[in-house]
């Protein structure tokens, strides 16, 4: 069940949003009165076939400023105000900016693949950065060397193990035992850095045909169970991740209902993975894509919603 602390957070989350909305509203038809559904097209399969909308180059801007509040193909970075922040893992330097935009986060935990072994640009990408040849390693191992490699991170001795863990075989229910799942590995400042092991389950296959692993949503969860078993039901978690599909922070924050507590996603801008990686900004999502975005979003936010708890 919710706490109402918890749901003044959604309720605050979702009335900034839908103004954001508003804004865009008012933008394209001077009004905003307007339905959000019917101003934006609705988004179509292939991303590049969104039919986009008569725009002016005034427009245009304006209507980029008001994505990016949003991480839509953003150059600045979407940053979440909750305590414990999941780092979403991947590819090395999606790590780095992930691990760029944690605010003000109360715990960072690092999360990495043990089931993927580094490729050739990561290898040489690292090489060249730090001087360490990470050849034949794991994300998991990939995502311990990017926090070790923190501004003020200092390490422990060993590893602390902490009594959780997530049962591979059962939906990734919370374990309350040392599966060296979930280590305590050192702190950034007062922060405290853990590694979470993103273990596979090889008996279950995914639609590809590849053992299932627990995605960002289900880390989300279990982080959330550790907190619920230590007596902290109210702190919010944080998936930290890139503004690829924006649209589903909002899935995020909805899959917290049922955790009861908010749940909520950080996303790194262009700019920070042009930052880390020490190459030009990328190029901004192309406008026409935009609008088909926003009104997924609205669909997602009044989805959100009718999901709240009522008083």
């Amino acid at each position: 069940m919710s706490t109402p602390e918890v749901q003044e957070n959604l309720a605050n989350y979702i009335a900034e949003r839908k103004a954001w909305v508003g804004d865009a509203v008012e933008l394209v038809t001077g009004s905003r009165d307007e339905n959000p559904l019917q101003v934006f097209p609705q988004s179509t399969e292939v991303r590049r076939d969104a039919p986009g909308m008569d725009l002016t180059a005034d427009q245009e801007t304006q209507l980029r400023e008001i994505a990016g509040r949003f991480g839509i193909g953003g150059e600045q970075d979407v940053v979440s105000t909750a305590e414990h922040h999941v780092l979403e893992g991947g590819l090395v330097w999606k790590i780095e900016a992930e691990a760029a935009n944690v605010g003000d986060a109360k715990t960072v935990i690092f999360a990495g693949w043990s089931g993927r072994q580094v490729n050739q640009n990561e290898i040489e990408y690292v090489r060249n950065k730090y001087g360490t040849d990470i050849t034949g390693i794991s994300e998991y191992d990939v995502a311990r060397f990017v926090a070790t490699q923190q501004p003020g991170f200092t390490a422990h001795d060993q590893d602390i193990p902490l009594p959780f863990g997530y049962d591979v075989n059962d939906a990734y229910a919370l374990m309350h035992t040392e599966t060296g799942q979930l280590v305590k590995i050192g702190d950034l400042g007062e922060v405290p850095v853990l590694l979470l092991r993103v273990d596979e389950n090889p008996r279950a296959l995914d639609d590809r045909g590849r053992p299932q692993k627990p995605d960002g949503a289900d880390l989300m969860v279990f982080i959330s169970d550790v907190l619920s078993a230590c007596g902290d039901e109210t702190s919010g978690v944080a998936l930290s991740t890139s503004n690829t599909y924006s649209s589903r922070a909002i899935d995020a924050v909805k899959a917290g209902l049922k955790a009861g507590r908010f749940f909520d996603v950080s996303m790194y801008g262009r700019e920070t993975l042009a930052n880390v990686k020490g190459t030009p900004v990328a190029e901004p999502t192309e406008i026409f894509q935009i609008p088909s975005e926003l009104h997924t979003i609205y669909t997602k936010l009044v989805s959100l919603e009718q999901a709240l708890p009522q008083n």
